[in-house]
């Protein structure tokens, strides 16, 4: 009996591992964070504006201390605990809680460790007195006359803007001297301000403010903009990190403004600043500061460096995330309609868009909306239902049918200034992404009843731009696709032209009674080039539509013309 309850028990404990194999498994989990462990930050933080990569805090080294060649990758550089990125400071870093240790103050030894070191290392003492606040460091007096401090304290500002579907934006100027300017060198040391692309300023409080000093925080509606630095002269201010993805990086030192060509450099007259969205309760810095930049030697193949006040755009909370808005606007391409009015869900947005003309964007609450053109008196002339999608940014189109009924359309524009390169193998491209500081892009539509099949091309009917080009468009058809056509920063003066074709046929016949559009049209307001001499063309987002009636009985005022719609400011 005894036997029998031995082999009793090895078979109960059997079953028992039987059934232990057959319970539910907790499912493995990964921590895809780059910081892991539990971390309190302080409110200070570092914006590295020099050439620093090393940090010591309270005689402990946070980095790697690690020199690569310059053709190295970053996932050569060691990572560590403090800065598990490479290992290196980058052009922000909150410094964690922890380091405030002797009554709420941290000692940072902060450094440079590249194969051309200039730069002396910063020794600065921070405090958390639970006021935000950001230690600007610039360049050395290797460079630098020294009537900036090198390390400067400026509050921060976390609060969200008064208005949800706003952002805020304010003005830093640490515009320093230059010990050895170059002697042809574009001196910028005075008071600067804040404007818009075509130059208009964005409010007086970001206005004039004078080296080493900063503007109070400004709202302005969320949306795509190309901020501008001016000077007191109305000249423009580059921004660091050209788009040498576009074939021209290089600046001109008399000017600040992209050359083209490596032998002769010549100016193209456009300065460099980004264009980038600014997202609904952010809140950004626009930050004046030494920097090196690179130009052409005249003569050679050769190219070098020289130190200029750039600037750079610092995004004070990390960007928000767009659940809630979307934008739209309205076109007048009716002929006849001289006061057209745009409602959403039965509230008037826009009134007296005159003919040819769009309005400015309305930020609206995303949700399927109802929309509605109406006249100079209110009356309602077409309607379109719109899913407007959070971030989303979309044109309203109102015009003629071929019985002159009035139709709406809506068009969402792609303002995300990425670009999917075509593949000769078949493949779709998708690992084969541009993405532009600078964008060049254009969408075209045909809104003429009398044209049922419309190319635009380049002059002699050539294919314009790159990338997204349409053919065959039809009357108020919105192209599927959407994809951008892409014009370059150094293309030469171009017109755009419109050709009358059958399905299928390419370029057709010229439509000599359309007026073509010059490249120089694209430039919103020449009075803000005051060198003199203005550029063949200006970045942004384009729509270049042909609207209007064609034939002979057609109103002047009615003729089929194109028209340009910049969709960001």
């Amino acid at each position: 009996m005894k036997h029998i309850s031995i082999i009793a028990g090895v078979l109960l404990a059997g079953a028992g591992l039987m059934a232990s194999c057959n319970k539910d498994k907790m499912d493995h989990l990964y921590d895809n964070r780059i910081i892991q462990d539990a971390r309190g930050n302080s409110g200070v933080r570092i914006v590295n504006l020099g050439p620093y990569s090393q940090v010591i805090a309270n005689n402990d080294t946070l980095t790697n201390f690690v020199l690569l060649p310059y053709n190295s990758g970053k996932y050569e550089y060691p990572t560590t605990k403090f800065f598990p990125d490479k290992g290196r400071l980058g052009t922000t870093w909150t410094v964690p809680r922890e380091f405030f240790q002797n009554n709420g103050a941290a000692h940072l030894r902060i450094e440079s460790k590249e194969l051309v070191d200039n730069d002396i290392p910063v020794e600065v003492d921070v405090k958390d007195d639970y006021s935000p606040a950001d230690y600007y460091i610039i360049r050395g007096p290797f460079l630098l006359t020294g009537n900036i401090p090198q390390v400067n304290k400026i509050p921060r500002s976390v609060e969200a803007p008064s208005r949800p579907d706003h952002f805020k934006i304010r003005i830093v100027n640490l515009a320093s001297g230059i010990k050895r300017p170059e002697s042809n060198q574009d001196l910028i040391n005075g008071p600067l301000s804040l404007a818009f692309a075509d130059g208009t300023l964005i409010n007086a409080a970001t206005s004039n403010v004078v080296p080493g000093s900063w503007s109070e925080y400004v709202e302005v509606p969320y949306g795509t903009y190309q901020f501008k630095v001016l000077t007191a002269a109305g000249t423009q201010v580059t921004a660091s990190g050209g788009p040498r993805e576009e074939g021209a990086a290089m600046v001109d030192r008399a000017t600040s403004t992209i050359t083209r060509g490596t032998l002769r450099p010549v100016s193209t007259g456009l300065t460099f600043a980004p264009i980038r969205t600014y997202q609904p309760g952010g809140i950004y810095t626009i930050v004046i500061s030494p920097q090196i930049l690179p130009y052409d030697v005249p003569g050679s193949n050769d190219e070098s460096v020289f130190t200029q006040n750039t600037f750079q755009i610092i995004a004070d909370i990390a960007d928000p995330a767009n659940i809630t808005y979307g934008r739209v606007q309205v076109v007048n391409a009716l002929p006849g309609a001289a006061g057209l009015g745009l409602k959403v869900n039965g509230g008037q947005v826009s009134s007296n868009i005159a003919y040819g003309n769009a309005s400015e964007y309305t930020n609206v609450v995303s949700a399927m909306a109802t929309l509605e053109a109406t006249d100079a008196s209110g009356k309602v002339l077409a309607t379109v239902n719109k899913m407007v999608s959070p971030g989303g940014n979309y044109t309203a189109w109102v015009y003629a049918d071929a019985k002159g009924t009035p139709q709406i359309t809506v068009a969402a524009n792609n303002l995300s200034a990425g670009v999917f390169l075509p593949r000769g193998d078949g493949q779709d491209g998708s690992f084969s992404r541009l993405q532009y500081k600078f964008p060049f892009h254009f969408r075209f539509y045909n809104f003429c009843p009398d044209l049922p099949n419309v190319n635009f091309t380049a002059p002699n009917g050539q294919e314009f731009g790159r990338y997204g080009v349409t053919r065959g468009l039809q009357p108020g058809v919105i192209p599927e696709d959407g994809a951008n056509t892409v014009a370059f920063m150094a293309d030469n003066p171009y017109q755009i032209m419109a050709f009358q074709s059958n399905p299928g046929v390419f370029p057709g016949t010229w439509l000599t009674q359309v007026p073509v559009v010059k490249s120089t049209d694209l430039i919103a307001r020449k009075e803000l080039y005051v060198r003199g001499g203005i550029p063949d063309q200006e970045p942004g987002f384009y729509t270049i539509a042909l609207i209007g009636r064609n034939g002979t009985g057609a109103p002047e005022a009615s003729k089929a013309k194109m028209i340009i719609v910049k969709h960001n400011r």
